[in-house]
Parts: C-alpha cells; sequence; structure tokens
C-alpha cells in the first residue's frame, strides 16, 4: 500500500508543471492563443509560441499541447 500512495504521489507532482487545456483556454473556444499561453506561462516567448504551434495557424490546440508538454517544449506554470 505504501509503495502505490508513493507511486501515485510522484506521479501526480510529475503532472502539476502543466497547466490543463481548459484552463489555458480561458475563452472556450478549443484552441489557446498566445495571449492566453502567456497568463499562465509568463516567461513563453513568442518563438517558444511558434514552436508549439507546429501547424502555424496562430493557436494552439489539444493535440499541439499535449506533443508540447510530451517534448518539454512548455515552461513550468
Amino acid at each position: 500500500m505504501k509503495t502505490f500512495v508513493i507511486a501515485l504521489t510522484a506521479a501526480t507532482i510529475g503532472t502539476a508543471a502543466f497547466a490543463a487545456m481548459e484552463d489555458v483556454d480561458t475563452d472556450g473556444d478549443g484552441v489557446v492563443s498566445f495571449t492566453e499561453m502567456l497568463a499562465v506561462y509568463p516567461t513563453l516567448t513568442e518563438e517558444g509560441f511558434g514552436a508549439i504551434d507546429t501547424n502555424g495557424d496562430g493557436v494552439v490546440d489539444a493535440e499541439e499541447m499535449t506533443a508540447a508538454e510530451e517534448a518539454g517544449l512548455i515552461p513550468e506554470a
């Protein structure tokens, strides 16, 4: 039982650095603008946002957000 609690705690701490998509998408349109990202990740640069926005449409969708988190492109919140 102790091992389970420790593993669960470690997993929770490991994912706490990233905000949930719905927390970043403040206007609820299903995508995240650079301005919305800055509110949660104030150290993010336009260049960094461009690296996350892989299709270059000016917004980040859930798939791009997940890929960026996995690639370590999103700074800690």
